[in-house]
């Protein structure tokens, strides 16, 4: 399998202006980043081409369109958001869009059993938007991203619990590995190029 003939955006969540969820003084924007930065790191150490909507925190806001169109620029087969969740619970869970492809399906699935298995964190399960969610999530619309889409949600920072382990930077690592493991069992099903 030559994993160079694949290319993965991968899009750390918020950013900026836009910290997303937070709990007291850590941001989901910063865990999402850190996480982002070893599923890149990890997919590079197998060949994989891969780009990211953003290596730092930046200044002001990046739109969803920024970051659809850049992954479309830039030719990706994947295209995965990175963001941790809030809203009272525990565990990962990972979201494609209802219009979505098989292959999405499969991707997602494979994620999400990695970020599970590699973690040994509750099991929230693939979801659809806009569905279970009564939302349509940008991103993930293929009307939006021709890359095949989907996001990962890891753990609550609303959740004591699920915030001590984000603030554990080897745990950060280990979820952006399992990220990346989970592309590359996908990518592994599918026919040769």
């Amino acid at each position: 399998m030559s994993y160079s003939l694949y290319k993965v955006f991968i899009d750390p969540g918020h950013g900026g202006t836009d910290v997303g969820a937070k709990n007291g003084t850590f941001y989901e924007k910063d865990f999402a980043l850190d996480i982002a930065k070893h599923t890149r790191d990890r997919l590079a150490s197998y060949g994989v081409k891969t780009k990211m909507s953003r290596e730092t925190d930046i200044s002001g806001k990046l739109y969803v369109d920024e970051r659809s169109d850049a992954s479309n620029a830039f030719g990706a087969d994947i295209f995965v958001s990175i963001h941790n969740n809030a809203g009272g619970g525990t565990g990962v869970e990972t979201w494609k869009h209802d219009n979505a492809s098989t292959y999405v399906n499969q991707l997602a699935q494979s994620v999400n059993s990695k970020l599970v298995s590699n973690l040994g964190v509750a099991n929230r399960n693939v979801r659809t938007a806009p569905s279970q969610r009564g939302e349509n999530i940008y991103v993930l619309d293929p009307k939006n991203t021709n890359a095949w889409a989907i996001l990962p949600e890891v753990l609550f920072m609303d959740t004591t619990a699920d915030l001590e382990k984000l603030k554990s930077s080897t745990f950060r690592r280990n979820a952006g590995y399992a990220i990346a493991d989970g592309i590359i069992s996908f990518i592994n099903t599918l026919p040769p190029r």
